[in-house]
């Protein structure tokens, strides 16, 4: 099983802000609520049975998951987005399931890199 957080991804988003530590939290924050929110979109969307607004808020998690290096969860919405766009996904509730797990390993995981390298 592979780590919900690419160790180098993350490193390279650190690396392309400078350093700006800060920076960085405020983009994770901003991935962690928009995550939740597109997940909502997402149950919403399977709940109309709204293929299009499901493969929507799968193309926006899915972007944001690779920018932060949670490579298997963007991978999940990938698949999402794409079976979506052919307009027929019967496992839709499994996949949304899966992806929430996913996106919930991911938040652990950038959480704590938080808690690990904040003062003592």
């Amino acid at each position: 099983m592979t780590d919900p957080i690419d160790a180098a991804v993350f490193a390279a988003l650190v690396e392309m802000t400078g350093g700006e530590i800060d920076f960085v939290d405020e983009l994770v924050d901003t991935y962690l609520e928009d995550g939740r929110n597109q997940l909502d979109a997402m149950r919403a969307a399977v709940a109309a049975e709204d293929d299009r607004s499901l493969g929507r808020a799968a193309h926006s998690l899915k972007s944001g998951s690779l920018n932060v290096g949670a490579m298997g969860l963007g991978e999940l919405c990938r698949a999402l987005e794409e079976a979506a766009r052919s307009g027929s996904v019967p496992d839709a509730s499994e996949r949304v399931a899966a992806i929430d797990a996913g996106f919930d390993g991911a938040r652990r995981e950038l959480l704590a890199e938080r808690e690990h390298r904040a003062p003592r």
